[in-house]
């Protein structure tokens, strides 16, 4: 019994984990995004860095090679193998002028090597006015000799492009020969820096800033979105907490329609049951005390009484009388809620045989014979019963049957009529039992098989009980496969049927539906 009963302390315990501050979910959800978000913008950054500076380098190559290529075949219409020095001529002063214009619109350093390695031309030639007869001294490239290894493979394969050390400096080099009656008289270079081309430098600035912006989106984004979320659940955590001290009035408001909404709608369904159960307990907890308390009081008082002689003795037999009944009253108290705490548990151990259920009928009538007669009462159709073998666990729907007529004699009125009958339907029988008096109400119909509902409370015709008859016949008669249903056609009978298969067919339930 005390396990159905709600324990505000227990409960907090329970939800004691909704009080402990938790890393923050959107901290969580947000950290989870950037990573992983940096995680793909790098691998995706990368593939697409690699593939922009590959083209880049790609082209810049190839511009070079055209230019170094269309430099050579000026220098081969315009220049012989004489021209080959350091001497001023109208010739050179023209290639001087082309390197420069050519280097400055391509970001190149381009010059004209002799079959040695020696620079002969540059673009800082370019306009300079000739010193007795040579050109000007080049501060640059005047101490600059191309090496032997690059010279080689200008002059075996027809041209380089090749990434290397010139000059002490790691860079793309382009080559190309000039020929003057089939013979190599020079060769024109183009260096570039090796560094990121203005391309790739581009790419990766775009790429930084695009990132950037679609993190600060995502961050707003997913802000919302966790809101969103939180919000529900920290109206959830605050019912929980409520529902943890014994407040089950808070309800949880959600406008969506998803499984936020779903849970919340748990959670108001579960405030519910807990309402109706924490009343129902209440109520039972006043009704039990008071069933105790004033039978008690009466059995106190009597003995008392008759032990001071304030009862005299020929008043004896008859006050120990009233103390038997209220004796016995309580034996039945206790003996249903023990049985209605064994069968919730699934300790009650269920001991079925076949035997005649007509027999048992009658047996119990037997037993209210006094209180029929009292209230004169006719019972109708035991003409009708005929025996009727069942298999099942007699004292539990001899409980479950003294139950419904003991409900049918109190609530019959003077002069009134209980009518049984019992049709074998081959698999299960059907036992109806119908009194006369004060109908049920329609909307009682429906409670009235709950734990600790008390239909008198209504009809006021028996202040007794604690509201657990109906409710242990309910469960006796479902645990062995059967069902049973109240109905009240008018306003002066109650009708209580129920059904129980023929063959022992048993239905445990740990878990009894509130």
């Amino acid at each position: 019994m005390a396990n159905n009963l709600i324990k505000p302390l227990t409960m907090k315990n329970a939800f004691k984990g909704f009080s402990t501050r938790k890393t923050n979910i959107f901290t969580k959800y947000f950290l989870l995004f950037a990573i992983i978000f940096l995680v793909v913008f790098t691998i995706l950054g990368t593939s697409l860095f690699l593939l922009v500076n590959n083209y880049s380098t790609e082209e810049r190559t190839r511009l070079l090679k055209e230019n170094v290529s269309s430099i050579s075949n000026t220098i081969e219409n315009t220049m012989s193998v004489n021209d080959m020095n350091e001497y001023y001529s109208l010739e050179k002063e023209l290639v001087c002028s082309t390197l420069s214009t050519v280097s400055k619109s391509i970001d190149a350093d381009i010059f004209v090597c002799d079959v040695d390695g020696n620079i002969i031309m540059c673009r800082e030639k370019a306009g300079m006015s000739p010193v007795y007869g040579n050109f000007f001294t080049c501060p640059k490239h005047s101490k600059m000799t191309m090496s032997s290894n690059i010279l080689s493979s200008v002059y075996q394969d027809g041209q380089i492009v090749d990434k290397t050390y010139v000059f002490g400096e790691r860079c793309f080099v382009v080559g190309c020969p000039v020929y003057s009656n089939g013979k190599i008289i020079a060769s024109v270079f183009a260096i570039s820096s090796v560094g990121f081309q203005s391309l790739t430098l581009e790419f990766i600035r775009i790429f930084v800033v695009t990132a950037f912006f679609c993190l600060i989106f995502a961050f707003i984004c997913i802000y919302y979105l966790t809101k969103k979320m939180v919000t529900p659940l920290q109206k959830m955590s605050k019912a929980a907490k409520k529902f943890a001290i014994g407040d089950f009035s808070y309800r949880v408001n959600i406008d969506s329609n998803d499984e936020l909404a779903d849970l919340a709608q748990a959670f108001n369904d579960m405030a519910d049951a807990l309402d109706v159960l924490e009343s129902s307990r209440r109520n039972f907890v006043s009704n039990v005390s008071h069933e105790l308390k004033t039978p008690m009081t009466s059995i106190a008082g009597f003995i008392d009484g008759i032990l001071d002689g304030t009862i005299p003795k020929d008043k004896q037999d008859y006050y120990l009388a009233i103390v038997s009944t209220e004796v016995r009253r309580l034996s039945r108290l206790v003996v249903s809620m023990l049985n209605m705490s064994k069968i919730e548990s699934g300790d009650l151990q269920m001991k079925p045989s076949r035997y005649d259920i007509t027999d048992q009928i009658i047996h119990i009538l037997l037993t209210f014979e006094q209180k029929i007669e009292n209230k004169n009462i006719d019972i109708r159709g035991l003409d009708n019963l005929k025996q009727t073998f069942i298999v099942a666990d007699p004292d539990m729907i001899y409980q479950a049957i003294y139950n419904l007529f003991d409900n049918a004699v109190k609530f019959t009125n003077e002069n009134g009529y209980i009518e049984v009958s019992l049709v074998d339907n081959n698999s299960f029988i059907e036992v109806n039992i119908i009194n006369s008096g004060e109908g049920i109400k329609a909307e009682e119909l429906s409670k009235i098989f709950e734990r600790f509902y008390k239909v008198d409370k209504s009809r006021s015709l028996d202040s007794k009980g604690a509201g657990l008859g109906l409710y242990i016949v309910k469960l006796m008669i479902e645990m062995h496969g059967g069902k049973i249903v109240a109905k009240s056609d008018n306003e002066n009978t109650a009708e209580f049927t129920f059904t129980l298969p023929k063959q022992y067919s048993p239905i445990y339930k740990k878990e009894i539906k509130q």
